[in-house]
């Protein structure tokens, strides 16, 4: 990028080049052109350097120009004068993306874009670093701030709150960022944190409940050792529960359900999540029993005695105790008494 401050001068200078004038042997004043004469002048006006690079030459003179260019770089950032420095930095990872220096501007090029709050650029900019800086000392340190960056994007769509960045992300980019961060390092634990915060996010959205669901069951599959896979199993099951509505579509995602916590008690028994699947599961059963005992009821009402008993005893075989058991109980006991 050029100062175009400092183009004005080399413009103005440029033209009193053409303009200067000498004395002649006769005395007679004439004008002349002498290139030279300008570029002293516009070297001596120059208050600061621009932010032009020369084309790299060879990979000595390439290193040299990347390690002036770095240099400039920091100086810019240690004054404060950021916006000159973060295209600095950029410029000398773009240009000599072989120098030693180019690692270390890739990663400062991130730092500042995430300071100023656009996220997805020090995103990618932190990729490129990951995806061609294996062996660099940033490495680890640009995938956790990577990481970090994500969840803070996704921390926004969860929460619907603007954390420490201006524009909000949509669902489909945070998702891929995500999913970028599990796959830099599949086997690692932030792979298993970053496909549950998958789940997080889809999970806010109404429309997303499905995809939720996947995302979670992801977590259980693939990471089943992983400090998360018990809460994600229980996510999956209070989907399905809160999901169920009436008619078929209510039983079947009532059996999932049911079956999901049953699963989750028996993988993960020593778990909080456990505990509160052995909860989820009272309140299915409770919930089947209630519907049986309606449905006697119903039979009970229109004077279908062989029906209106068929479900009681099917009350008093799901329970052994409870009000909806005596409640069955004691109409049975009526219907004995008709006979």
């Amino acid at each position: 990028m050029v100062d175009l401050s400092f183009l004005g001068v080399q413009n103005h200078i440029g033209f009193l080049s053409n303009t200067i004038t000498i004395s002649h042997m006769t005395g007679v004043r004439r004008p002349i052109h002498h290139a030279g004469w300008g570029l002293l002048l516009l070297v001596g006006c120059a208050t600061e350097p621009d932010l032009d690079l020369p084309v790299a030459g060879t990979l000595k003179n390439s290193e040299n120009t990347a390690k002036t260019t770095y240099q400039r770089a920091q100086s810019f950032d240690t004054a404060g004068r950021k916006k000159k420095a973060l295209g600095l930095y950029m410029a000398t990872a773009d240009r000599f993306p072989n120098a030693s220096f180019a690692p270390a501007a890739r990663f400062r090029q991130a730092q500042l874009l995430e300071q100023d709050g656009k996220i997805d650029e020090a995103f990618d900019a932190y990729q490129n670093l990951i995806t061609r800086y294996q062996g660099s000392a940033l490495y680890t340190k640009a995938r956790d701030n990577q990481s970090k960056v994500a969840h803070a994007a996704a921390e926004g769509q969860v929460t619907g709150k603007l954390l420490w960045f201006k524009p909000a992300l949509d669902i489909k980019k945070t998702v891929s960022m995500l999913e970028t961060v599990r796959d830099n390092a599949p086997r690692s634990p932030s792979a298993a944190k970053a496909q549950y915060a998958i789940g997080q996010v889809y999970e806010r959205k109404k429309s997303k409940l499905n995809e939720a669901v996947s995302a979670y069951q992801r977590v259980v599959d693939d990471y089943p050792r992983s400090s998360l896979a018990p809460s994600a199993q229980l996510k999956i099951g209070e989907l399905l529960l809160a999901g169920a509505s009436k008619g078929n579509r209510d039983n079947s995602n009532l059996d999932r359900a049911l079956h999901t916590f049953e699963d989750l008690r028996q993988a993960h028994p020593k778990s909080e999540s456990a505990d509160t699947a052995g909860t989820r599961i009272s309140e299915i059963r409770n919930r089947d029993i209630q519907r049986t005992f309606d449905i006697g009821e119903f039979y009970y009402r229109k004077g279908e005695a062989d029906s209106a008993i068929l479900y009681y005893n099917e009350v008093l075989r799901q329970s052994s105790q409870g009000e909806l058991h005596n409640r069955a109980k004691a109409r049975l006991q009526t219907l004995e008494g008709m006979d």
